[in-house]
């Protein structure tokens, strides 16, 4: 009977032992299956912002074409009229400098409008204005009025001589003044013909013929 007794507690005893070893190994189970867990989480970076850009169908972008278009085309008017506002105040204080500088620049912007109708016309009227310029200072008028009051060929003779001596001084107006109007019969020649045509024709007569008198003196 005590042996069975004994038996029995022994047996009782490394069940319970095993049972405990059990249980620590099921925890070490469950300890090393977090720590698994652990070092397999995954650490993902975050994904890069990209601007979003809307496509524009080939209408939007015809469309915004042609506002640009009609915003630049307004702002070239402007600044055309501007010019222009320019000229006549320089009309008004005699400047005649000013007004070719100020015709010049309304011209490039008719050529950027592709107004070439107007762009001769500034050219011309730059022309024009150093004609002007050159009269002013010669005193041009009234001494073509002396000299044609003359009858004596020595004395015609003795007049023109005195007149080509001052008036070459300001010779360098009309030069320059037949450079813009031939610019502007270059661009007319293209065009159709109209009272334009006749008008930069006869600046361009003008300066010819005072320039080729005004060269006559130098080869005297």
């Amino acid at each position: 009977m005590k042996k069975y007794f004994m038996f029995t507690v022994v047996v009782l005893l490394i069940i319970g032992c095993n049972s405990k070893e059990s249980g620590t190994e099921q925890e070490l189970l469950k300890s090393l299956e977090s720590e698994d867990k652990a070092d397999s989480i995954v650490v993902t970076e975050p994904e890069p912002i990209v601007e979003k850009t809307t496509e524009q169908s080939p209408e939007q972008t015809e469309k915004i074409a042609e506002k640009e278009i009609i915003e630049d085309e307004a702002n070239l008017w402007s600044s055309y009229r501007f010019a222009k506002e320019a000229v006549k105040e320089a009309e008004a204080n005699n400047d005649y400098t000013k007004q070719a500088q100020h015709l010049l620049e309304a011209a490039g912007f008719a050529n950027t409008l592709h107004r070439y109708d107007i762009e001769a016309w500034q050219y011309n009227n730059a022309g024009y204005a150093l004609i002007n310029d050159f009269k002013e200072k010669t005193e041009y008028m009234s001494v073509m009025d002396a000299l044609n009051k003359l009858e004596l060929k020595s004395e015609i003779m003795e007049y023109r001589k005195e007149t080509r001596s001052f008036m070459s001084i300001e010779k360098d107006l009309l030069t320059e003044a037949g450079k813009h109007l031939e610019r502007a019969k270059e661009i007319d020649d293209k065009l159709e013909a109209s009272s334009r045509t006749t008008i930069i024709a006869n600046n361009i007569l003008f300066v010819n013929d005072v320039l080729s008198f005004l060269d006559v003196g130098e080869t005297e």
